[in-house]
């Protein structure tokens, strides 16, 4: 059995998105054909398609480096895929993470080809254009079915996905904790959406804290005003010994409770407070997060696909 992964972008590039794929692709193929969720097949591919430059020995799958120019940058996708369409009629599946529009032709080309879609972002738009809510409600009536990476993209997009997914943690994230230190962390994109300003406002009100970024982004010199800017890190050894971590999304929620750090969030949009108060986050411990392993959502794609 195979399976063709489309995204805009893949690990090693930094990223919840591309975390997410990095992770579900592994331990889909680790676990199999272990899973506790079968399919018939006796063994299993992976491949993604996105951006990236094949050529890159860290990289696999295949790139699409098109032109970022509305419209033409789509058509060389569309053009692109047709040239390698063997790529799609060897797959037995293939999953969209968020660009379904790059199938869209194929999916009458091949209309019994199963597709999938997993719909991550949405949160940092507000309001939300038409278009946008129009392409995800498209991609759901046309999956054969779906996946939401938090409930506020059933809420303003108006689709019922299969199941609802946060994302995972390592099963030994956290393990080995030091004594908690008066420090607090930042962790994600410095940018306005993941709340970076939000934070700011809240340690202006703590004395005697270390404070840490761990991310990278546009609003990169803002912080540096207010703490130290470690970059796209290992976030382990900073959230083992830190009293309180501002997360920027659900992944970095959840790596920050398994090491039971205190958590933070915050938004300036309706659509960001829905991104979290939706969520199971303000009511849970690390206990919780713990066991949101990444196995766990590589059964969850399994049983989409089954089902």
């Amino acid at each position: 059995m195979s399976a063709l992964f489309l995204a805009q972008h893949k690990w090693p590039r930094v990223g919840g998105v591309e975390r997410h794929i990095h992770e579900v692709s592994k331990n889909i193929s680790e676990a199999w054909p272990a899973s506790p969720v079968k399919l018939k097949s006796k063994s299993l591919k992976i491949k993604v398609i996105s951006e990236e430059d094949p050529t890159s020995p860290r990289l696999r799958g295949a790139g699409i480096k098109y032109p970022h120019i509305k419209f033409f940058g789509l058509l060389y996708i569309w053009f692109w895929l047709a040239k390698h369409i063997e790529l799609i009629k060897k797959s037995d599946i293939v999953h969209c993470h968020d660009v379904f529009i790059w199938y869209l032709p194929f999916r009458f080309l091949f209309p019994n080809k199963k597709v999938y879609t997993t719909f991550h972002g949405g949160q940092d738009v507000w309001p939300i254009p038409f278009k946008n809510k129009f392409y995800v409600k498209l991609a759901a009536k046309l999956s054969y079915g779906t996946i939401a990476i938090g409930d506020f993209i059933t809420k303003h997009c108006g689709i019922k996905p299969d199941f609802v997914s946060y994302g995972g943690v390592d099963s030994s994230f956290g393990r080995g904790n030091t004594k908690k230190q008066k420090i607090v962390v930042f962790l994600g994109r410095l940018e306005k959406q993941t709340g970076v300003y939000e934070f700011i406002k809240r340690i202006k009100k703590l004395k005697g804290y270390k404070v840490y970024f761990l991310g990278d982004g546009s609003l990169k010199k803002v912080c540096e005003k207010h703490g130290t800017v470690r970059g796209f890190v290992d976030p382990a050894p900073f959230l083992r010994k830190a009293e309180i971590c501002f997360a920027g999304g659900y992944l970095a929620a959840l790596e920050a409770l398994s090491c039971k750090c205190k958590l933070w969030y915050g938004w300036n949009t309706p659509i960001k407070k829905d991104y979290w108060q939706l969520s199971p986050f303000h009511e849970t411990d690390y206990k919780w997060a713990r066991s949101q392993t990444w196995d766990k959502v590589a059964d969850l794609y399994l049983k989409l696909w089954r089902k």
